[in-house]
């Protein structure tokens, strides 16, 4: 009697799950088997623009009959509708079997933590920034997703910013609701204080990574924004506990870190060398992140992210690694009508 009772009660149970998982999209859970005999095309005829990629590390929101299997986002800003025919994915040279779906008919959740520098340095920003960042929360409450936004003010210090900069109340704004990300932008943040040129980005995005309640079926973005070099441990303060390269498995495969600079004498625009460790900029190429620049008043349109729009125009690529390496090149050709389009991603960690 007991295991009948127990069987009723494992059928009641995965009813309930099949019925809550009833939005789920109807893409295939299982990963066909890999080409053979297929040789790669030639990467002559295909264009290395519009077209984004970054590893993806975070639990799939469908369910996926390999146990072990790689999983990368792919975005294509313009193009609406692919399949699988569309796209050949290589992996260490050798054609892979892949299963493709669109995660935002899934999930359309975002969370953003927007990370600030808030020293004296930024005073002249400071307003534009403010402003810029009310107008992307507004552009995001009139997407029809559903959007969290905190704010992480940041000087030499997290908490309290700088060591001149009274403490906040609260330090830092946990993932909210736009209205209340802007009222706390709005009403709680200025420029002043600070000490040193550099300051501390690197623990400040440790804090977003670790402390903040990101969703799990959320895309997760950070918008780091300073136009100051970072300390790092090694350097000659003790202020930083943690470096750039601490990070970057921290954040690659999880987070997209898009970076907003306020241009100054540490940084050009037309710098492409991110590799000094004070440089942040390296965190946005390593995550598949973008980097802006703002005018001297600290104005720039975050829209121009494209983070709504990577969303509504992403996929997910999902194969089944056969490759002993421990670290790998995926390259994925896209081609659809007279649109051709290469993207490669070299030095994978899964």
């Amino acid at each position: 009697m007991k295991k009948i009772l127990n069987g009723i009660l494992l059928a009641v149970l995965l009813i309930i799950f099949l019925y809550s998982c009833s939005n789920i999209s109807t893409a295939p859970s299982i990963i066909p088997p890999d080409p053979i005999g297929t040789t790669k095309p030639s990467i002559a005829t295909y264009s290395e623009g519009e077209i984004y990629g970054s590893i993806d590390l975070n639990p799939s929101l469908l369910p996926i009959a390999v146990p072990e299997y790689v999983k990368f986002r792919i975005s294509l800003p313009d193009i609406s509708e692919i399949s699988a025919a569309n796209l050949r994915v290589f992996e260490d040279n050798k054609e892979q079997g892949v299963m493709l779906y669109k995660e935002s008919s899934i999930a359309k959740k975002i969370d953003i933590a927007v990370i600030l520098d808030v020293t004296g340095s930024m005073e002249n920003a400071i307003d534009g920034l403010k402003n810029s960042i009310i107008d992307f929360a507004n552009t995001l409450s009139e997407s029809g997703m559903d959007v969290r936004i905190a704010i992480i003010p940041f000087g030499d210090y997290v908490n309290p910013p700088s060591d001149t900069i009274p403490e906040l109340d609260p330090p830092y704004l946990n993932l909210t609701t736009p209205a209340n990300a802007k009222e706390y932008v709005e009403y709680k943040l200025d420029a002043s204080g600070g000490g040193d040129g550099p300051e501390n980005p690197y623990d400040a995005i440790y804090v977003a990574a670790k402390e903040l309640t990101w969703r799990s079926d959320a895309q997760k973005f950070m918008i780091l924004i300073t136009d100051a070099p970072a300390h790092y441990p090694d350097d000659y303060s003790d202020y930083a506990h943690y470096s750039k390269n601490d990070l970057k498995p921290l954040l690659k495969g999880y987070f997209t870190l898009h970076s907003v600079i306020v241009p100054s004498w540490w940084y050009s625009p037309d710098t492409s060398d991110f590799s000094s460790p004070d440089d942040v900029r390296e965190l946005s190429t390593t995550t598949g992140g973008l980097i802006l620049y703002t005018d001297n008043s600290g104005n720039v349109d975050l829209t121009a992210l494209g983070i709504i729009e990577y969303i509504e125009s992403s996929w997910i690529v999902a194969f089944e690694s056969n490759s002993s390496a421990e670290e790998h090149t995926i390259e994925a050709f896209f081609e659809k009508g007279e649109i051709k389009r290469y993207l490669k991603l070299e030095n994978v960690e899964y």
